[in-house]
């Protein structure tokens, strides 16, 4: 039987003792997590920075490229359409880039 990989929460716990209280805490755990490439953990930390307007830019455009590395195609284009939509202009380019690449791929 395969081991259950530990939700974000409980490996943070185990391993510092504590987690984010709050969605900046959060956001700065995703970034930690997005560094070092365990993009599934990212994505785990960003939905409580998604959840508050000051973390919120920043935390979708992690999402989007957390997806995006996950090969979550369709979720990933519609993370990065919301990220553009929130200001994150930079996000065109990875957003045409996923469109051209996948001619059959539809916001939906």
């Amino acid at each position: 039987m395969e081991s259950q990989r530990k939700s974000v929460r409980e490996t943070l716990i185990s391993q510092i003792g504590f987690c984010p209280k709050d969605a900046i805490g959060w956001l700065y755990a995703a970034r930690g997590y997005y560094k070092i490439k365990d993009y599934h953990s990212c994505v785990e930390c960003v939905a409580p920075a998604l959840r508050s307007e000051k973390t919120r830019r920043e935390a979708q455009h992690l999402l989007a490229f957390s997806l995006m590395h996950t090969s979550q195609t369709e979720a990933a284009a519609g993370a990065f359409f919301k990220s553009v939509s929130l200001g994150n202009d930079a996000d065109w380019q990875p957003l045409v880039e996923l469109f051209l690449e996948h001619p059959k791929l539809r916001l939906t």
